[in-house]
């Protein structure tokens, strides 16, 4: 019993795992897609990046917070995969939701 309560645990935090901070996660508004948080790029590294979210659930810009990432490419792509993000639509929600996401870029084969 103990193990299938820590499996639970372990994959319902794996669900917001990548959302790392914001008043969106906070009120629990979600992502309607299931998006990958590591992309393939030309370098190895991860971004922090700060989303706004209006309220039909789009991203509506998309500003670098942090990153080990040295190649200004791959920050590019990081930043356009985030914008296809989709969230939960809702007119209570206010005018933008703001969530930081962090992506992680793997190099792909040559």
């Amino acid at each position: 019993m103990r193990y299938n309560l820590f499996f639970f645990l372990i994959l319902s935090n794996l669900s917001f795992g990548q959302l790392i901070s914001g008043n969106l996660l906070d009120e629990g508004r979600k992502l309607l897609d299931k998006p990958a948080f590591i992309i393939e790029g030309i370098a190895d590294g991860w971004i922090k990046i700060e989303l706004a979210v209006d309220r039909t659930g789009k991203v509506t810009s998309a500003r670098q917070v942090d990153s080990n990432l040295k190649s200004t490419p791959a920050r590019f792509e990081a930043k356009k995969h985030v914008r296809t993000f989709k969230f939960q639509p809702g007119t209570y929600y206010p005018k933008f939701h703001h969530v930081i996401v962090k992506i992680t870029v793997l190099k792909g084969r040559e």
